[in-house]
């Protein structure tokens, strides 16, 4: 699923998980309905959010979609290598070879050499982006009494879809 969509999807997906009450159960298909999105592509994000052990799927009147680690322990990175594995997102195809005045030279290329470094420093912040820090400023911009409010809704809500 090498995609940002995808990733996009899993990272609201498992943030609102993190939010949503721990005894709510969700269903892919109330979560997709929630956020607007097709409960169709949804289902794959979270096949591979499931294979990655990031959450749990279950079947039945007490079935649902919830987190297997908690918030603390599941990094940006984390879901980014579920639907994406490790394969480096710049693909180099030596372009450099067709260049006028080629010369071979040792080593890799050096604008292959800068992405990768690049792409090296992206992965290393989003270890450290865990979905706590997320949930942690969605709950610091409520107001008093709107987190009650908006649980209350969303309980509605899941009742309805």
């Amino acid at each position: 699923m090498n995609n940002s969509l995808s990733i996009e999807y899993a990272l609201h997906s498992v943030v609102n998980l993190a939010l949503f009450p721990p005894e709510l159960p969700v269903t892919v298909r109330q979560l997709a309905g929630f956020m607007g999105l097709a409960p169709s592509y949804l289902s794959k994000v979270f096949n591979q959010l499931a294979k990655a052990g990031i959450v749990k799927t279950s079947v039945g009147s007490k079935g649902g979609i919830r987190l297997l680690k908690s918030p603390d322990e599941i990094s940006f990175y984390d879901i980014f290598i579920a639907l994406n594995g490790r394969s480096h997102m710049f693909q180099c195809s030596n372009i450099r070879a067709f260049a006028m005045g080629y010369e071979p030279a040792p080593g890799m290329c050096e604008v292959h050499q800068a992405m990768w470094e690049a792409e090296e420093q992206m992965f290393e912040s989003m270890k450290r982006t865990k979905i706590s820090t997320i949930t942690k400023s969605v709950y610091d911009k409520l107001q008093p009494g709107e987190l009650e409010e908006r649980t209350a809704k969303l309980r509605q809500f899941m009742a309805g879809v």
